[in-house]
């Protein structure tokens, strides 16, 4: 445990310095939905689901936007992870929202943390507190947010990014 913006927060554990790797997690795909993107008005679609430890432990929720056909160079995606614990007898105290942004720059993809305080997932009561870059990187936070992403966009087909 460790704690981030006056939070304890359940970090999970590290595969060579690099995070839990996309094999120690499973992705469990729960709804989806489509809408209108709010800085540019194009249909935009919405998945979410939790991610759980293998066989063990729900660990994550998240929630993916994008505007599928548009290529990342051109519109971002935008990840917003609820990271902690889970299950009877924790609460939003146990757990900080992530929010990451999915983009293509000459010709290579990266993933970059943004201010989860920007983001509706701040105010979703399942959150204790919303992280910003600099209260993640460099945090055991990051090493299972990365390790999330990945598991995510690996095992969740319906994201087309």
């Amino acid at each position: 445990m460790c704690v981030l913006g006056g939070v304890w927060v359940k970090v999970f554990g590290t595969h060579k310095g690099i995070g839990m790797t996309v094999e120690n997690y499973e992705v469990e795909a729960l709804g989806q939905t489509m809408g209108a993107c709010e800085c540019c008005g194009a249909a935009r679609r919405a998945i979410w689901g939790v991610v759980h430890l293998a066989g063990a432990e729900t660990v994550a929720s998240y929630f993916v936007t994008w505007v599928p056909g548009k290529a990342l160079a051109e519109h971002a995606a935008h990840m917003d992870l609820i990271v902690g614990a889970w299950g009877e007898g924790t609460g939003a105290a146990e757990r900080v929202a992530v929010s990451l942004v999915y983009s293509e720059e000459a010709g290579a993809r990266r993933v970059q943390v943004t201010d989860a305080a920007n983001r509706k997932i701040a105010k979703n009561p399942l959150v204790g507190v919303a992280l910003g870059p600099d209260d993640v990187m460099g945090s055991p936070v990051a090493k299972t947010a990365f390790g999330i992403f990945d598991a995510v966009v690996s095992q969740d087909a319906r994201f087309e990014g």
